[in-house]
């Protein structure tokens, strides 16, 4: 959003649909856990993209679900030629149909990003400065869900693996930065 996209926002269940739209997004909806959701979520992303102007679908898909919302909705969102970005897998991993690709002319691309980092110091760091630019202007802002001290960091895990957490969850090293305001 804060490079000009238009955002159309997937959330896993009605209550977490408030944030996305707090902080901009064009469109948010939910995609729910099973089949009849899923389809319901796919056709609502494909209207939203024409009425933002993109009938053949959303150029970009930022994936941190997987699952089996992949092939059940995300595919069919995405213009031919667009691209599927997967960043995580926290609905787990499933088979990714190489068929399914190539008839929908998809591009599915990895965002593991420390090796290209090493490999391009340069645009790494120009990439950086221009995210902590948009922190810095307020064109972005963390929503930072939770702070744990060091010694609780086993509860930071048992939220992110019951996908309880609203945000960033931060496990924090020193006692001082625990109470600064992030």
């Amino acid at each position: 959003k804060a490079m000009g996209a238009k955002v159309i926002a997937g959330v896993s269940e009605t209550a977490k649909m408030k944030y996305p739209q707090s902080i901009g997004a064009d469109r948010v909806f939910c995609y729910g856990r099973d089949e009849s959701s899923f389809a319901q979520f796919k056709n609502n992303v494909r209207n939203a993209a024409a009425e933002l102007g993109h009938p053949a679908g959303v150029d970009l898909v930022v994936d941190v679900v997987q699952g089996r919302l992949f092939e059940a909705a995300l595919v069919s969102c995405v213009r031919p030629l667009g691209t599927i970005c997967l960043v995580g897998f926290t609905a787990g991993q499933t088979p990714i149909r190489p068929g399914l690709l190539l008839v929908k002319e998809v591009n599915v691309v990895g965002s593991i990003w420390g090796r290209w980092a090493k490999e391009n110091p340069e645009l790494h760091r120009g990439n950086v400065k221009r995210m902590l630019n948009f922190l810095v202007s307020g064109a972005i802002r963390p929503r930072v869900d939770r702070i744990f001290q060091v010694k609780d960091f086993v509860r930071a895990f048992e939220l992110f693996e019951k996908n309880e957490g609203r945000g960033n969850t931060v496990v924090c090293f020193r006692e001082e930065l625990r109470r600064a305001k992030l």
